[in-house]
């Protein structure tokens, strides 16, 4: 049975490779965006540094309000304060981890404006579980667009560079 050490663990490992992706990112491409109406690639890295957090937050506070005001904070993130704003991210979530009970993850219902009330473990994997690795692809995809076509799936799954033959 996968307990929420094993989420958190899985979680923290997409934040490392995030890390590990924002380093790619070539002098003068933050502004890159592949088409008009999708996030740049610091508006994308931003998204990453609360996506994770945004929603349990607001789940287990009941202040659906939470998103706006990390993505107001992350606004103003440069690509430098990106990998301490990820770092930020890594702690907050083992704080939030720490303070669910294992029972909480099947009984504690967390009821979302107008849609139907999930167990907490489902809500976590219905969010922050499912966010942090769709993104972590989109801004793989953006990088190599961008032309850093050196970077791999040591890159992308274990967030780091391939080993030399």
């Amino acid at each position: 049975m996968i307990d929420k050490q094993m989420v958190l663990d899985s979680m923290l490992k997409e934040i490392h490779a995030i890390r590990h992706l924002a380093s790619k990112v070539p002098a003068g491409f933050e502004s890159y965006r592949p088409g008009e109406k999708q996030r740049s690639m610091i508006e994308l890295l931003r998204y990453l540094t609360y996506c994770g957090i945004s929603g349990l937050k607001a789940g287990l506070s009941g202040n659906w309000d939470i998103g706006k005001s990390l993505a107001e904070g992350a606004a103003k993130l440069s690509l430098a304060e990106i990998p301490a704003a990820l770092d930020r991210q890594a702690s907050e979530l083992k704080g939030l981890f720490a303070a669910i009970a294992p029972d909480d993850l099947s009984k504690k219902m967390i009821q979302r404006p107008g849609q139907e009330a999930l167990p907490l473990g489902r809500f976590i994997l219905d969010s922050g579980f499912k966010y942090l690795p769709s993104y972590k692809m989109q801004l793989f995809l953006y990088l190599k667009q961008s032309g850093q076509q050196s970077l791999n799936s040591s890159n992308l799954w274990r967030g780091e560079d391939p080993k030399p033959n």
